[in-house]
């Protein structure tokens, strides 16, 4: 287990960022008049936390598991993660809503920073 949260702390970290910015009251989010500037918003975290989550999943020996086919498995999970917190802005904040925009730019992040790194990590490699 250590050297997994050595290695996956900044993406914990990160995720837990983003699940507080996401069901904190729009009342203490700053207002900005640029359109659709959310979506910028939600694809650059997604991409940030794909970015780290990639590194600790292949970085870590504790869950060999994480280490196959990481890019499809960090876009599923962060996808996953992304439609959880979209629900619970539905459900659980008195100001927020579910936004499936919201969701697409959360995935398209995620699937942008994966494949990102990845390509990276494979240049580097070979």
């Amino acid at each position: 287990m250590k050297s997994y949260l050595k290695y996956n702390w900044p993406s914990i970290s990160w995720a837990a960022f983003i699940l507080v910015i996401c069901l904190m009251s729009h009342q203490h989010v700053p207002r900005v008049t640029i359109p659709h500037f959310d979506k910028v918003v939600h694809f650059s975290l997604y991409f940030m936390l794909a970015v780290l989550t990639w590194y600790g999943w292949t970085h870590q020996k504790n869950f060999p598991a994480l280490r196959a086919h990481t890019a499809i498995k960090v876009i599923l999970a962060l996808a996953l993660y992304g439609m959880t917190i979209e629900i619970l802005q539905g459900t659980i904040t008195p100001d927020r809503s579910f936004d499936l925009w919201d969701e697409l730019a959360n995935t398209t992040g995620a699937i942008a920073g994966t494949l990102g790194v990845a390509r990276i990590w494979a240049a580097k490699v070979s």
